[in-house]
């Protein structure tokens, strides 16, 4: 415990200063009354012994300093004066001052505003169990890199592969809530029996699914999320063994889902059913509709996980070839799903703001810089003085501190704001797809980043005054200073950063440029119809009440009729796919009449 006793040695005089003032003081007179004595004894006479004694500690006051260097007490005290110093010069050029703050206040407000929301799409970790084991499974064809898995191919790759703990299957859905206000359009998932034991989620309330509750003839039983459970169900704990009538099927609630639960695919699913194979497309190999997720196994790869299921599907597409012609497989981080097309955007804009951050650390350098020449006779007088290199480097350093806290202290506060508005401007329905935007901003780690960001523009603000007034130069600052020259130092160092800041900002001009047009180019884009005075609305019908298509056929035309007759409304009609959506869904194409050639054509189809 050695290290605890001289961590107290060296704490203590910090904190109690004039105490171990008084303590060296203390000793200092003792050691001179001993030596006073023995000069005495020696047959010294007692003022020469003193002058002696004295004379042999070179000095009370001398001593007193080494002691204080020697427990750090001096540099304490230099930096609170520097510190001091600084604050009042600073004041002094008010038009510096504020100049600096703001630039550095809106480049750091820029800079943390985008790694907010870096950090929550992208780096913060998914709020599962080991999330870096986590996979997203698909299908993709020459036509979509990354496309739905057909149910009966999802349960030959769970029973096939060699890689993963465990693998479930997802899709999204709505079902027709009978209320006793009447029937009301939810949003749904159904996944197989093993999803929450796979991503690592229990339920806060009740249990999960039980193994095998997804298999045909099992009781048709739901999960809720705890958002659904507070408002349709009143957050009542017996709600659990509730019975709800989803599309006119009996569904027993077993479970509430905990209340931090996201899984940005599924968007604002309220009910979690089970996959049971009974859907339609579910009993055709050739109906694409659901997408996996899987848990590798310990050690394996990414890449190794991909070539075992690329492996089956190419032994499935030699058993199925009608049915599995051209399908592969696609093996992802499940965080890089989730985070979807946003990562990208992100990024370049982390980008930008990283360069115009750099911008307005250049500009403060820049100012620092002038300011430092309206201070080189200072600097050297104090030089001239005694004050050390390192003394004045500190100096110059505390500068920069004062700066870039108060300039740090401002963008991180308008940096909260624009973090607020940012998210504000997100549509609803795309919000509901980035649950991991929700409850963003400044934590631990926006705040660390900040931190070092600052931490580093505070060396800068040090390291670009010290190396343009150097000592050495000490002669020459002197007279140049008198004279009030730029300096030869700000010609060679300068310069340079005005053309540094200037290359940046070319930078970021073309890039924005860029970014501006490809903007205005979707804006433009030529959709092959007019979208002026375009309403759209869903439908959603029971399949208990409409099961044939004439009879979904007979409903679709009753709607129709009833729009058309609507003041205002010059036509309407009725499509799978809205215009410039998309859902992945294809058409095979043959020759009618013409004998297949094994060319597989594949088209888009609404």
């Amino acid at each position: 415990m050695r290290w605890l006793t001289k961590v107290r040695l060296r704490v203590r005089p910090l904190l109690h200063r004039h105490a171990a003032d008084d303590e060296l003081r203390e000793e200092l007179r003792y050691h001179i009354e001993r030596e006073i004595e023995e000069q005495i004894t020696r047959g010294v006479p007692p003022q020469q012994a003193e002058s002696n004694a004295r004379r042999s500690l070179m000095g009370v006051a001398t001593r007193i300093d080494e002691c204080r260097d020697a427990r750090r007490l001096n540099t304490v005290e230099h930096m609170a004066h520097d510190l001091r110093f600084a604050i009042r010069q600073l004041q002094k050029s008010s038009g510096f001052t504020a100049a600096a703050v703001v630039t550095l206040a809106l480049g750091l407000c820029a800079a943390v505003a985008i790694f907010a929301y870096v950090d929550a799409a992208l780096l913060k970790p998914l709020p599962y169990s080991d999330p870096d084991r986590l996979a997203a499974i698909a299908e993709h064809n020459r036509q979509i890199s990354r496309t739905n898995l057909s149910y009966l191919d999802y349960l030959d790759w769970k029973r096939l592969n060699t890689v993963f703990e465990s693998m479930d299957a997802y899709n999204g859905t709505g079902f027709l809530m009978t209320t006793p206000a009447g029937m009301q359009p939810v949003s749904a998932a159904r996944v197989s029996d093993g999803f929450f034991r796979t991503l690592g989620v229990r339920p806060m309330l009740g249990r999960d699914f039980y193994h095998g509750e997804d298999r045909t003839g099992s009781a048709n039983t739901v999960l809720l999320t705890y958002a659904c459970w507070k408002k349709r169900f009143g957050g009542r704990t017996a709600a659990i063994g509730e019975t709800v009538l989803l599309s006119g099927t009996p569904h027993t609630v077993i479970g509430v889902l905990p209340e931090t639960f996201q899984f940005g695919p599924l968007g604002r699913s309220e009910f979690w059913a089970t996959l049971n194979g009974t859907n339609g497309c579910e009993k055709r190999r050739s109906c694409h509709n659901l997408f996996g997720v899987a848990r590798l196994k310990e050690g394996v790869s990414l890449v190794a996980a991909l070539a075992n299921m690329t492996s089956i599907a190419q032994q499935l597409e030699q058993q199925y070839p009608d049915s599995n012609r051209g399908q592969g497989a696609s093996v992802l981080p499940l965080a890089n799903v989730i985070a979807g097309e946003i990562r990208p955007i992100l990024l370049v804009l982390l980008a930008g703001a990283g360069l115009l951050l750099f911008i307005a650390y250049v500009n403060v350098a820049t100012l620092l810089l002038v300011r430092a020449e309206n201070r080189r006779r200072e600097v050297a007088i104090r030089g001239a003085l005694g004050a050390t290199t390192r003394r004045l480097v500190l100096q110059f350093l505390l500068d920069g501190v004062v700066l870039v806290v108060s300039g740090g202290t401002l963008g991180l506060l308008a940096a909260n704001w624009a973090v607020q508005v940012l998210l504000k401007l997100v549509p609803a329905d795309m919000l509901a797809g980035m649950p991991f935007l929700l409850g963003i901003g400044l934590n631990y780690r926006v705040l660390t980043c900040a931190a070092a960001a600052m931490a580093i523009g505070a060396v800068i603000f040090a390291v670009v005054p010290a190396m343009h007034l150097s000592l050495s130069g000490m002669r020459d600052a002197l007279a140049e200073g008198s004279r009030g020259s730029a300096g030869v130092g700000w010609r060679r160092l300068g310069s340079k950063l005005v053309i540094v800041e200037f290359a940046t900002a070319m930078v970021l001009l073309a890039g924005a440029g860029s970014l501006g047009k490809s903007f205005y180019q979707l804006l433009h884009v030529e959709l092959g119809f007019q979208p002026d005075n375009l309403a759209t609305m869903s439908i959603a019908a029971s399949d208990a009440n409409y099961k044939k298509s004439d009879e979904q056929s007979a409903l679709g035309h009753r709607i129709l009729s009833g729009v058309e007759a609507l003041p205002g409304v010059a036509s309407a009609d009725i499509v799978s796919t809205l215009p410039v959506s998309f859902n992945g869904n294809t058409r095979w194409v043959r020759l009618v009449g013409r004998p297949y050639n094994g060319e597989h054509n594949e088209v888009l189809a609404r």
